[in-house]
């Protein structure tokens, strides 16, 4: 099984990729170190953010475009899709691929099985996203 991958984003990486996805619209870097500050607290210099987004585009996370002297950075990658990804690697790696382990540590001691009550409110979910 390959874990990691030169594409793998570090922690600093998803929290820019959290910032630009959670963003209306295409986002410039001054409003990712904006959003950097407010969501996580971190005061990062314009040139940390401009070396992040540099290896977020290498890594096929990122496109850019310039409007007057500004840039512009745009996902391309959805959100949706990254957190799957993320999750499958996380379930294959700690619980051998198994939902029902997953689910049991999510939902209590791993060494019990799921009980009447977390089944059904597992169903519920699965029946809402349908």
């Amino acid at each position: 099984m390959k874990f990691l991958d030169k594409n793998e984003l570090t922690g600093r990486e998803n929290m820019v990729m959290k910032c630009v996805w959670d963003h209306e619209g295409d986002i410039s870097a001054v409003e990712i170190q904006r959003a950097l500050k407010e969501q996580f607290g971190i005061d990062f210099e314009r040139s940390t953010i401009t070396t992040f987004i540099l290896h977020l585009r290498e890594k096929g996370y990122l496109d850019l475009y310039k409007v007057g002297q500004v840039y512009y950075y745009k996902p391309l990658v959805k959100e949706e899709d990254y957190v799957k990804k993320q999750t499958k690697k996380f379930m294959n790696f700690w619980f051998d691929g198994s939902v029902s382990a997953l689910l049991s540590a999510f939902t209590g001691d791993e060494s019990e099985d799921l009980n009447e009550e977390s089944i059904d409110r597992i169903q519920s979910m699965i029946d809402d996203m349908e």
